[in-house]
């Protein structure tokens, strides 16, 4: 038998004495003791405590942990390969970086601004077809719900600089990913624009409708809990995690945490993975005009960034144009009344034919959590890394989201099955949009 000091309450069940609900014993570590009196180790006495609930543990292949675009493709995609899989999302669905993105799904060419192709241009030269095959249903992975925001993406400069990327973007190294639109082709986002517009194998989808998507077909395999060692512990062949009611025991914790990624690493204490932040401070713009422009400027570009990455959403409030590109670079570094003066001078600047009175500007810090490199730059890849049972997954950026699930699959043995967790923990809810309301 187990006895007990210093516990308010205590009610026993069954022959063996065992403890019934956890109530106090948290409290009182140091109490338990063993027959002969002597004392239980912290991991016998959480292991005790487990035991003496009773609770029902369910076994099954994987446990991803974080709800954005990576766990949410995980899920899916593990999913529909037969996987038993559940997620765990400590807030809500697609807070951070997710719902924060601007949605492109693009081929890399934004990265070869300097004239030639890179590391990082031609990692994801494939993603756009490998995209719409999703879109079409053609894919393990099926996106035919996702509302899609613009099916086509342009560059555009009225300057000098694209005379030295014009001989480049016609090379052959290009060809299919490319091509310079004619004026009477133009969108009429560029009517009263003076300069060159070229079209992009790209397009860019509603980050929202694409999470409610993946998540849809799994919705009760969501759950809100935030995994930490209170609930979460290495165990023979796996991790065991404690649920309301229940436990699970996951052959694979899969991390695709984001931002809560450093601390599940200190938490479960792997140490063999690092990560790095990047932070953005993206702009907002609700203009007085009613026009819709997904582009890069090039305009007077002196990096190999777009000078401003624009995309265009819609609020209660009506139309949002959101700021990428250089702007949100170097805009860490200004205060937010900065950033929004220096954003109202890129508009004018780049956007002169379209009017920007009454316009109304807001900032949005966002904070990118990557694999950690020497550089500190940008990934050029998805990323998936095991330690052990443990499998770290970074997309490094939302287009690079099928390659990382062609990564993950390619670790994973074949699934085993088993049963689906029945608990009352609460279900993770989808996130809204940074813009709304």
């Amino acid at each position: 038998r187990w006895r007990v000091r210093q516990v308010r309450w205590v009610r026993w069940v069954g022959p063996l004495g065992l403890l019934g609900p956890l109530a106090e014993a948290s409290a009182t570590c140091a109490s338990w003791l063993q027959t002969d009196g002597s004392p239980l180790n912290c991991q016998s006495q959480l292991h005790a405590t487990h035991l003496s609930n009773n609770m029902p543990t369910y076994n099954i292949d994987a446990a991803i942990v974080g709800g954005g675009i990576a766990g949410a493709w995980a899920l899916n995609l593990l999913c529909s390969a037969g996987y038993n899989t559940v997620l765990f999302e400590a807030e809500v669905l697609g807070c951070d970086q997710t719902l924060a993105s601007q949605g492109m799904i693009h081929g890399g060419l934004k990265y070869a601004l300097s004239g030639q192709l890179t590391g990082a241009s031609e990692a994801i030269a494939r993603m756009p077809s490998r995209w719409r095959s999703c879109l079409t249903g053609d894919d393990p992975v099926d996106l035919r719900g996702v509302r899609l925001l613009s099916d086509r993406y342009f560059m555009f400069s009225n300057d000098s600089a694209r005379g030295r990327l014009t001989t480049f973007f016609a090379s052959k190294a290009l060809r299919g990913r490319i091509h310079k639109v004619n004026q009477h082709e133009w969108p009429q986002a560029f009517k009263g624009f003076d300069g060159v517009v070229y079209a992009l194998d790209d397009f860019v989808l509603d980050a929202r409708s694409l999470l409610e998507t993946l998540i849809s077909p799994y919705r009760d395999r969501v759950f809100r809990l935030k995994l930490d060692h209170n609930n979460t512990r290495s165990a023979a062949g796996g991790y065991d995690i404690t649920l309301a009611d229940c436990e699970v025991h996951a052959h694979r914790l899969i991390s695709c945490a984001g931002n809560g990624t450093a601390a599940l690493l200190e938490a479960l204490d792997v140490s063999n993975i690092e990560v790095q932040q990047r932070p953005l401070k993206q702009v907002l713009v609700r203009p007085a005009h009613n026009v819709e422009l997904y582009a890069h400027c090039l305009t007077g570009v002196s990096s190999a960034e777009p000078r401003l990455t624009i995309t265009s959403h819609f609020s209660e409030r009506g139309l949002i144009w959101y700021l990428g590109g250089r702007l949100a670079t170097l805009g860490v570094s200004r205060s937010d009344r900065q950033q929004i003066e220096t954003a109202k001078a890129e508009l004018e600047t780049c956007v002169p034919w379209l009017h920007w009175q009454g316009a109304q500007f807001e900032t949005l810090y966002v904070n990118r959590a990557e694999p950690k490199q020497r550089s500190g730059l940008k990934p050029d890849n998805a990323f998936v890394a095991e330690s052990g049972d443990f499998i770290q997954c970074f997309p490094t950026k939302l287009t690079l989201a099928p390659d990382l699930g062609d990564r993950l699959l390619a670790l994973l043995p074949a699934p085993q099955g088993g049963d689906l967790p029945r608990t009352s923990q609460p279900r993770a809810e989808l996130g809204s949009l940074p813009w709304y309301p």
